[in-house]
């Protein structure tokens, strides 16, 4: 965890190396930490590296088993670089890159993966919460055209 710059709001940083934790039980096939994590409210979404979205509780937390499913347990770790993170009242957010080493569901190799990511989180009843995930995979800059949709 690289934070020391970014966040000057102890209880986040706290929070932060709990998240980690979840976020390193999730990528080993348990999503129960993460889920625990996560706001339960309407407002709650991801966009996820495996693709799609949900939006609210009802959609989310079967999200969260399926896409930890996509992983076994392995000791997987995680290495977080926060290339950005702000707190501001109720609300927080964080711009990282994720690094890790993972047993995929089925496979016998461990695969890297590196995921650009966004959260934003809320503080719901003095807890931090995970209110919204964006996370996709790094890939090289490429031409306006190679995105557009016709």
């Amino acid at each position: 965890m690289q934070t020391e710059a970014a966040v000057k709001d102890e209880t986040f940083s706290r929070f932060l190396r709990v998240f980690e934790e979840a976020t390193t039980k999730f990528i080993n096939g348990d999503a129960s930490a993460w889920k625990e994590l996560a706001s339960q409210s309407q407002d709650g979404t991801v966009m996820g590296a495996w693709g799609a979205y949900e939006k609210g509780w009802p959609q989310l937390a079967p999200r969260y088993d399926w896409a930890a499913a996509r992983f076994q347990p392995s000791g997987a770790k995680l290495s977080v670089e926060y290339l950005s993170a702000r707190v501001s009242g109720h609300l927080a957010y964080t711009v990282a890159i994720e690094r890790i080493q993972v047993l995929r569901t089925g496979q016998e190799k461990v695969a890297a993966i590196m995921l650009r990511v966004t959260h934003v989180f809320q503080k719901e009843d003095d807890s931090w919460k995970i209110l919204h995930r964006h996370a996709d995979s790094i890939v090289d800059k490429t031409a306006g055209a190679a995105v557009l949709q016709s």
